[in-house]
């Protein structure tokens, strides 16, 4: 069975075939939830993320030069999205904790203890993760889950080589303390 190329496909769809993306979205979409999911933490959002970014990819196809590839332009637009809803989600629990400190300091408690039950549900390493800032979640995701090398990486987030190996050290490092940190929590309940 022939595979068309990613560029076949994007010709068709810049010629006006609606059904040329979706083969572009299959080859794509496994390796996208993945990321999407070890970036965001949470399965639903990493859906809805990637189906937000593959329709951004579609409006502006246009954009994209022709030899340049579909797949690191795809991770590109994939992971400003996750991005942004990592920086949303952030400013909606800001506001949240600010709302119950100002009206009741118990419920601040209460909200804090609700999600600390929600992560102990999450599997160990993915609630690890996600106590990585956003940069350092983003080099490590980019290279333990896509396999990319630190040029790629630096490339793709705009950064220097040395930037990313830095990045990558402090990530491992936090992520250790993390995991060591739930494992020794786990021992004394127990």
């Amino acid at each position: 069975m022939e595979t068309t190329s990613d560029w076949t496909l994007i010709e068709r769809c810049r010629a006006g075939s609606t059904t040329a993306f979706e083969p572009l979205v299959r080859r794509y979409e496994g390796p996208a939830l993945l990321l999407a999911e070890a970036l965001l933490g949470d399965p639903d959002e990493a859906a809805d993320a990637v189906q937000d970014a593959f329709v951004r990819a579609y409006r502006t196809l246009h954009r994209l030069e022709r030899g340049s590839g579909f797949g690191p332009w795809f991770r590109v637009i994939l992971r400003n999205r996750c991005l942004d809803g990592l920086r949303a989600a952030h400013r909606r629990l800001r506001a949240a904790v600010e709302d119950a400190a100002e009206s009741q300091a118990g419920r601040v408690e209460a909200t804090a203890l609700a999600a600390l039950e929600r992560a102990e549900l999450a599997a160990e390493v993915q609630t690890a993760l996600a106590t990585l800032g956003p940069a350092y979640r983003q080099v490590l995701v980019l290279k333990e889950m896509e396999g990319m090398s630190y040029a790629e990486i630096a490339r793709e987030v705009g950064v220097p080589e040395g930037t990313v190996g830095s990045r990558l050290h402090h990530a491992r490092e936090a992520l250790k303390r993390a995991l060591l940190a739930r494992a020794t929590a786990a021992e004394a309940v127990s």
